[in-house]
């Protein structure tokens, strides 16, 4: 019962996680220190995703992969003016090692690995930058549940990869909260 609580309940809060960024971004016009490579492969996570649950036709994993692609590529493109080389580089080269490990057989490996290089970009840049006010708080606050449902499904199912997954997006969640709080009073 409690796995298959946690099995509806964690795509669900994973996909409100990622609608008040883009929502924000196109309400306020306001980027400032949000990470557009972060954004860029987020967006390329997904596809990638939609394309395993097609291979392993595991309707939950394409389905949601297919729902998260339309506030992820709105937030990309939202983001595409404010872009760098590096963040162009960067997602180039995410693409290529997803391109590379599937070619080999290795993809679900790389996408287990995935909430790295979708959303240590953002810490960086939310590290780097003293003006985040174009960063959505509700994001990161929706992150830390997110985590924490997968994270739960990772122990009852003995999912080393979910259990991964709760502590790197837990950890990258607070180090963002923490800077926009940190920021916050030094404008005071």
């Amino acid at each position: 019962m409690l796995e298959t609580v946690l099995a509806v309940a964690a795509p669900l809060v994973f996909l409100v996680r990622l609608v008040p960024q883009p929502l924000r971004l196109a309400r306020t016009g306001v980027d400032d220190g949000v990470s557009p490579m972060a954004a860029f492969n987020q967006l390329l996570s997904e596809g990638a995703w939609l394309t395993y649950g097609l291979i392993q036709s595991s309707i939950s994993i394409w389905l949601v992969s297919a729902v998260a692609l339309f506030p992820s590529g709105v937030q990309a493109l939202l983001l595409v003016r404010r872009s760098r080389t590096i963040d162009l580089l960067g997602a180039a080269a995410f693409g290529a090692a997803i391109v590379a490990a599937w070619s080999v057989g290795w993809l679900g490996a790389v996408l287990g690995a995935s909430v790295l290089v979708t959303t240590g970009p953002q810490v960086i840049e939310a590290l780097r930058s003293d003006d985040l006010s174009g960063i959505a708080p509700a994001t990161w606050w929706i992150s830390l549940a997110d985590a924490a449902l997968w994270g739960a499904l990772g122990w009852v199912t003995d999912d080393a990869a979910l259990v991964g997954y709760w502590a790197v997006l837990t950890v990258c969640a607070v180090t963002v909260l923490a800077r926009l709080t940190w920021t916050g009073r030094r404008s005071m």
